[in-house]
């Protein structure tokens, strides 16, 4: 009469413990990214990320505000002086002044960079060219490219 119970128990404690151990490397708490797009522009870099949010979390974001969800993406793209222009409940724009550096040339470099999450997309776009991965937690090499023209 108890081995039933203690299977039962066991398959309960299992069904509690199994979706934390195959936790999405692609979410943060309630956010799941989705693609996170880099527009490279001069040595400047325009990051949009795509998300969905945890069923529930949209009314409280709205009731609280962003800051928090702000966070949470900022530390998903992993870079160090990264500035909020717009973060809304499925989509977040930044800006990251410095990103590449300059020759003094008209060129620059990008160097590699890991992000803080894996994303299912990564689309990078410079003045002249575009690529992009799939299922990254960075970008694994650096790259140059040029500048506008004068």
């Amino acid at each position: 009469m108890r081995w039933p119970l203690l299977v039962l128990l066991a398959l309960l404690l299992l069904a509690l413990v199994v979706p934390v151990l195959g936790a999405d490397e692609n979410k943060i708490g309630y956010v799941s990214f989705e693609q996170v797009s880099l527009q490279l522009q001069n040595g400047n870099a325009r990051v949009e990320v795509d998300y969905t949010l945890d069923p529930g979390m949209n009314l409280i974001i709205l009731l609280f505000g962003a800051g928090d969800l702000q966070k949470k993406i900022e530390r998903s793209l992993n870079f160090p002086s990264v500035k909020a222009e717009e973060v809304g409940l499925t989509q977040a724009i930044f800006t990251v002044d410095n990103a590449a550096e300059n020759d003094g040339k008209g060129a620059y470099w990008f160097p590699a960079h890991s992000f803080g999450v894996t994303f299912p997309q990564v689309k990078v776009q410079t003045p002249r060219y575009s690529f992009s991965f799939t299922m990254a937690g960075a970008i694994p090499k650096g790259f140059g490219y040029f500048g506008d023209m004068p």
